[in-house]
């Protein structure tokens, strides 16, 4: 590094923070849905939750689910009756449609080319490795008559602090709902 120039390091490394910071806090949800269009989802009225598939061939997947099971469950509940969704609770009956979920988290890597210049010239360039947690939230609504998925949704997210994880998957949960039941 260039001795007449020692601060610029520093400073680049209290930006790159300060940036990272604010995008992190900032952080957004990537939100895609589709739809069977010739489904008539005003029929729908009752719903309940498909059984887990015993067939999960990643054990991680199902372990980080479990973890957010209960907070995913609620929010999609408190969706779905705000939207005037009952919960089917007779057993034996069989609901309109049924709701499944997945959700998992991968662990990512941004690498990032950082440059010193100086005014003659460069001074030096680093990689600086930008390691981040991504959820992704799978919400299906199967027609129950026909075991058919006809609503699909997918919600994807940077990971913050886990002590902000049911708000997380409470805005999820209702990007992913938001334009449901399709018009």
């Amino acid at each position: 590094m260039n001795k007449k120039y020692p601060m610029i390091k520093g400073l680049h490394v209290l930006f790159l923070f300060c940036l990272m910071t604010s995008a992190a806090a900032c952080s957004t949800i990537a939100v895609e849905t589709r739809y069977e269009p010739s489904v008539d989802f005003s029929r729908f009225k009752t719903y309940n939750w498909a059984l887990p598939s015993e067939t999960s061939d990643n054990l991680q997947e199902t372990i980080a689910a479990g973890r957010v099971g209960d907070l995913i469950e609620a929010a999609v509940e408190r969706e779905l009756a705000a939207r005037g969704y009952e919960k089917e609770k007779r057993a034996g009956e069989k609901p309109d449609f049924f709701m499944a979920y997945r959700a998992h988290v991968d662990e990512k890597v941004d690498p990032m080319v950082i440059t010193y210049s100086c005014p003659e010239n460069i001074c030096g360039q680093e990689i600086d490795l930008e390691r981040y947690r991504e959820g992704t939230l799978v919400l299906d609504i199967i027609k129950a008559d026909s075991n058919q998925v006809v609503w699909h949704g997918t919600a994807v997210s940077v990971i913050g602090d886990p002590s902000g994880r049911k708000q997380a998957i409470e805005a999820a949960v209702r990007q992913l709902l938001k334009n449901f039941p399709p018009q």
